[in-house]
């Protein structure tokens, strides 16, 4: 087998850079049991990272393998996908390929899980162990899963992502929280600006619109659209997501006041915000997202852009190295 290990030996916090590059000779000599064959690109930025991983596509690879956190996957996703020109088409999704499906042209993805949260490998069942993590790989098992698509209406600006979309509250803390501090306090550094940000947050009126044909208008301190249903470890933000059902699935937190903000917060928490809560959800191929004012937008834990926006599902988009489900 041959693969691709792309990493960024500058991502990530903290003394967690000082060991990367050990631990990556360490995982190739692990998956090269076997006869297996691995070349491993050092890219020093996101913009690098995707680009390596696009021009993958063409090279014949079994697998494109991500070694890092969900920055990191998500960099090398967006190269696998964009090698595909998968884009909106009047609310359709269309491939530019002829006559395929996006996954049957594309490597399968590799992870080995380098990052401080790892949420994608969790929601994977990927184990964080980096050997364990290797014999994944190395098994040769896929799981395909649906990828979602964020774009600006006129779709001049797009970013595939695995796990989430957050609009709001939750973009307005990653927005927040500095590379700098990132660093220094490392996950500490999103709990510290949650606590400020319920201070000082305020909601904003959105529109949902559906592309089922549903519209929902209403005050809102948090839109979450969820590929997957876990948002960070146990947080189950869209907790009846699945990444293979072909669609992606919406909670929408009602603004009223601070004090019931707090109050959804733990219900969110102990996951009781859909069955005993306020929350809104729907199951959708599509939706169209508008605010006043407009509100920020992240996207698997990174900044993207604001307000409004359209998101789509790309359904059976990629084949991911991953233990196979019981179900």
């Amino acid at each position: 087998m041959s693969y691709l290990l792309i990493t960024n030996p500058t991502a990530g916090a903290g003394a967690g850079r000082v060991n990367k590059q050990r631990l990556i000779e360490v995982a190739v000599r692990d998956l090269e049991r076997d006869g297996n064959r691995v070349e491993v690109a050092l890219e020093e930025n996101r913009a690098a990272v995707e680009a390596r991983a696009e021009k993958a596509v063409a090279q014949n690879y079994r697998a494109v393998i991500a070694a890092g956190g969900d920055g990191t996957i998500n960099a090398v996703v967006n190269g696998l996908m964009r090698s595909q020109k998968v884009r909106p088409n009047n609310g359709v999704l269309s491939v530019d390929s002829a006559l395929r499906t996006p996954h049957s042209a594309l490597p399968a993805l590799g992870v080995l899980p380098m990052g401080t949260g790892n949420v994608f490998a969790f929601n994977m069942d990927i184990p964080r162990s980096l050997r364990d993590a290797c014999r994944v790989i190395r098994k040769g098992q896929t799981r395909l899963i649906d990828v979602g698509l964020a774009s600006s209406l006129d779709e001049s600006d797009a970013q595939y992502f695995l796990l989430m979309a957050g609009i709001g509250f939750d973009a307005k803390v990653v927005e927040d929280t500095s590379l700098r501090l990132k660093y220094v306090l490392r996950e500490f550094a999103y709990v510290l600006h949650c606590l400020q940000n319920v201070i000082t947050h305020r909601g904003a009126r959105v529109v949902l619109k559906f592309d089922e044909g549903v519209e929902f208008k209403g005050n809102s301190w948090l839109v979450m659209v969820g590929n997957a249903a876990s948002y960070a470890w146990d947080i189950k933000v869209t907790q009846r997501a699945e990444m293979d059902d072909g669609f992606v699935d919406v909670c929408m937190m009602p603004w009223e006041n601070k004090f019931v903000s707090v109050q959804q917060a733990m219900q969110i928490l102990t996951g009781q915000h859909i069955e005993r809560g306020t929350a809104r959800y729907w199951k959708t191929k599509g939706v169209v997202v508008e605010s006043e004012p407009s509100i920020p937008v992240q996207l698997d834990g990174d900044e993207w852009g604001r307000t409004p926006l359209r998101i789509s599902v790309v359904p059976a988009a990629l084949q991911v190295l991953a233990p196979l489900t019981e179900n």
